[in-house]
């Protein structure tokens, strides 16, 4: 059974939910504003093009507040699809936002009524949008997921409740909650990442509170459940930074985060080392921290697998050799190499006893 009241409502009286959850946590100053975020973040160029070039389909009714704190009409659920229209309608908006509208425009696609389902508050939406949007087909962003959470949590704390509700794992929804939580704590200390030169990656994040090494850093417990509000203590608010630093940098430093894999678990790897740490903070190098608390023999087996596998290529591709003087070199020097280090694995192997350990 529908649990909405669908109406038809005029495009004229509908009005941008400037607490979207794909938008920032600070709320826009007006409608144009939080359109401009769309066009820039949340690929609308692409809907004015199929809408504009195939009109308007009344497909999925927007979700619309008729009440809360005296607002209504405010687009709780379609805030993309009335930014199309919003931008077709408006020619010196689109414009002024570069966006380019179809020629010739199709007849249906400035509608002057939608359907749309009313609710009272936001919360008798959320079963529907949670579910759309965080395990559904049309999903946010792991930020937005996140923010949603810790929005509805923040009414409803029982977080088994609005995982199942949500139609994802209680693991999942607490990650995500937790990173919010954390960086929400890091953003109020002067962290901003609207001002970060590269992509905000939050998976970086929530990932790397679920290690041990980073908790205790940051001066959380062990542990798996939900975090509060402010959850990391005033006495590691250096930490903290220091931590957001390492993932994601700042205006002048370069984070020491690359990409998530390898270089996250090589910093999960120096936390758990106070020396390495310590080197980190010093030096933000991490290949220099990590050769301290690197495992040498997994390294020295990961590359030796690489080396069997290039080589398996490079004779596959042998017909293909032209008789080229430098390349028979190159070929003769691999050869001494790996001459080499047979001979330097021959003699280790015969200085250890059947158990592996050295002969006295």
């Amino acid at each position: 059974m529908n649990p909405f009241e669908e109406k038809t409502a005029k495009v004229s009286d509908l009005r941008l939910d400037l607490r979207n959850p794909r938008m920032p946590d600070d709320q826009f100053a007006d409608e144009d504003e939080a359109i401009e975020y769309l066009v820039r973040h949340a690929a609308v160029e692409e809907l004015v093009e199929s809408i504009g070039s195939s009109g308007w389909f009344d497909y999925e009714p927007l979700i619309v507040l008729s009440s809360e704190d005296n607002n209504r009409n405010i687009v709780i659920e379609g805030n993309r699809r009335l930014a199309v229209l919003r931008l077709l309608r408006d020619d010196a908006l689109a414009k002024r936002l570069g966006v380019r509208i179809p020629t010739p425009l199709h007849e249906d696609a400035k509608p002057e009524t939608v359907k749309i389902w009313e609710v009272g508050h936001r919360r008798d939406a959320r079963d529907f949008i949670g579910f759309k949007h965080i395990n559904g087909a049309f999903k946010w962003d792991s930020f937005a997921k996140a923010k949603y959470a810790a929005e509805w949590l923040d009414e409803d704390p029982d977080v088994a409740a609005v995982s199942r509700r949500l139609g994802d794992t209680h693991n999942t929804v607490v990650r995500l909650v937790n990173g919010y939580r954390v960086l929400r704590q890091s953003e109020r200390q002067g962290f901003d990442r609207e001002k970060l030169p590269r992509r905000f990656s939050f998976s970086h994040l929530y990932t790397a509170l679920t290690r041990p090494s980073v908790r205790s850093y940051v001066g959380l417990e062990e542990g798996t459940g939900l975090l509060g509000a402010d959850p990391i203590p005033d006495t590691h608010s250096k930490d903290l930074h220091q931590l957001i630093t390492w993932l994601y940098g700042d205006e002048e430093t370069d984070p020491v985060i690359k990409s998530q894999n390898p270089d996250l678990g090589r910093l999960v790897s120096v936390l758990g080392n106070e020396s390495a740490t310590r080197l980190l903070e010093a030096h933000p190098s991490l290949p220099a921290a990590f050769e301290l608390v690197e495992d040498k023999r997994a390294r020295f087996t990961s590359e030796m697998a690489k080396l069997l596998d290039q080589t398996k290529i490079v004779s596959s591709l042998i017909g293909s050799f032209d008789g080229d003087q430098s390349t028979m070199e190159m070929a003769t020097t691999v050869q001494r190499t790996v001459k080499v280090i047979v001979k330097a694995m021959e003699a280790e192997t015969s200085s250890l006893s059947p158990r592996g350990k050295a002969r006295e």
